[in-house]
């Protein structure tokens, strides 16, 4: 047995693992998720029958149902904020893409992309490029919110607020940057007469 072979494939082993799991960890889960969203489902599954069809759905085949056609079908995995990923496509399994793609086009508002309602991997790369994920996650929760308070039916299912509530993110403790200059440099008073016309002439 070539030693020198086998710790070359062990060492490549080692790269490729620690590779997937940044990248695992990095980006956003359906698997994460799935708990969740079953909790707020409850009873079906959040399976609407006039569109996938009159029959009992088993969790197993209405999780599919969200994965593929939801979670899937708008990129999910390609977020690397959970938060974000699942703020959106909550509210796209919850209402829909809604008319004219709207809730689509306000999440493009908020990240400050082209709104023609198709969300797009570029669309997502603008999304990733945020530094804090609540400037858009908490954003897009105020808009679920108005959303919600425009269907007719909002009064009869107020599960609906505080759906898209729990999604609120605490925002972030941020660095702001300092002038260190103008925080800590402090000019010394003085009686002198030429130290005075040296901090006039500073002002």
């Amino acid at each position: 047995m070539n030693i020198k072979k086998v710790l070359l494939s062990l060492l490549a082993i080692s790269i490729l693992s620690f590779i997937c799991v940044t990248f695992v960890n990095q980006a956003a889960s359906f698997n994460k998720y799935a708990p969740k969203l079953l909790r707020f489902e409850g009873k079906g599954y959040g399976i609407h029958k006039p569109i996938w069809g009159d029959k009992i759905f088993s969790k197993e085949e209405a999780l599919y149902i969200h994965r593929h056609h939801y979670w899937n079908r708008f990129l999910g995995n390609q977020f690397k904020s959970q938060e974000v990923a699942e703020v959106l496509i909550d509210h796209l399994i919850n209402a829909g893409v809604g008319v004219d793609n709207k809730n689509i086009v306000a999440f493009e508002k908020i990240i400050g992309v082209p709104q023609n309602g198709v969300l797009t991997q570029s669309d997502i790369d603008v999304a990733n490029s945020f530094e804090y994920p609540e400037d858009i996650v908490n954003p897009y929760v105020e808009y679920r919110l108005r959303y919600y308070r425009t269907r007719k039916d909002a009064k009869k299912y107020k599960g609906w607020f505080s759906r898209a509530k729990s999604f609120y993110m605490k925002k972030a403790e941020r660095n702001e940057e300092e002038n260190v200059l103008e925080d800590y440099i402090v000019i010394p008073k003085s009686q002198k007469k030429e130290d005075h016309n040296v901090v006039e002439e500073i002002k």
